[in-house]
């Protein structure tokens, strides 16, 4: 059993599922160059066309959205921000290469490309869609720091004495190139037993990047299963939380009424009175 992970974890479709594709069949395959690294892991660079926003705020972001593309702002080392726009869709099919929101893009912007990572997105917490992104300029030649999955490999042989697996960490820091950013970082955990753990000092290292995370930090373990005396407790521990709580409902509704009388007269001038204070 494994604990949740991120939402970007586990739902990217590989880079390859773009190889042997032409630009009619897939528009992004025209656009998608994979690089490969040490270790058959692949990096892609994706290009991104933009334009300017001559306007900025609540409303023209508003706009822009409803045109089908993104606000967002490209910033770096030698230029000023500027306020960009980027198509939706292109930019959102991006984001699901194998390198996630590692992925290289080559901004073009008014005949220029620069090339730049993504470094923020702020999504709508309802609905989850896109509302507006940050974009850092990037040198090839200078080494960068980013978050990079952890994949698990291999079956625990604790876990198939019946122990359970679990993964406190998803990811690690990673100081690199921006070309040998790695897709993920293998975590192989065939040889956990039970009460192991596997720290991130074990994890597989490659010669184009370096792990900057904690090394005694655990990544995944396998703890004991729960005996059914352990599983009777819990239950009967909960079972007489949930009756504690339940009693101290009662107790809260029955006192109600009392302390409604003369209340709302208290109350409501606190309502307005930090407004008259501003």
């Amino acid at each position: 059993m494994v604990g949740p992970r991120p939402w970007w974890v586990g739902h990217i479709p590989t880079t390859a599922s773009f190889q042997g594709f032409d630009s009619e069949e897939c528009p992004l395959a025209a656009k998608l160059d994979n690089r490969t690294i040490s270790g058959g892991l692949q990096v892609a660079e994706v290009k991104l066309g933009a334009t300017k926003r001559q306007d900025t705020g609540k409303g023209n972001a508003r706009k822009v959205r409803a045109s089908g593309q993104v606000p967002g702002v490209l910033y770096g080392r030698g230029m000023d921000p500027v306020a960009i726009a980027v198509d939706r869709r292109e930019f959102v099919t991006a984001l699901k290469t194998d390198a996630g929101m590692n992925v290289l893009l080559d901004i073009e912007l008014d005949g220029d490309t620069t090339l730049a990572l993504t470094r923020e997105l702020q999504r709508d917490p309802v609905k989850g869609t896109l509302l507006h992104a940050d974009f850092v300029k990037v040198d090839r030649k200078t080494a960068i720091e980013v978050e990079v999955p952890v994949h698990l490999v291999g079956e625990a042989s604790g876990a198939k004495e019946g122990g359970i697996l679990e993964q406190p960490l998803f990811s690690v820091h990673v100081r690199c190139l921006p070309t040998d950013v790695p897709e993920y970082v293998e975590a192989d955990v065939s040889n956990l037993a039970i009460g192991e753990a596997l720290r991130v000092e074990g994890l597989a290292t490659g010669k184009d990047y370096e792990i900057l995370s904690d090394p005694t930090t655990i990544v995944v373990l396998v703890a004991q299963p729960i005996s059914e005396e352990e599983l009777e407790a819990m239950e009967a521990e909960a079972g007489v939380v949930q009756e504690e709580t339940d009693e101290a409902i009662a107790a809260a509704e029955a006192e109600a009424p009392e302390t409604a009388d003369g209340a709302e007269g208290e109350g409501a001038p606190a309502e307005g009175g930090a407004e008259e204070e501003g």
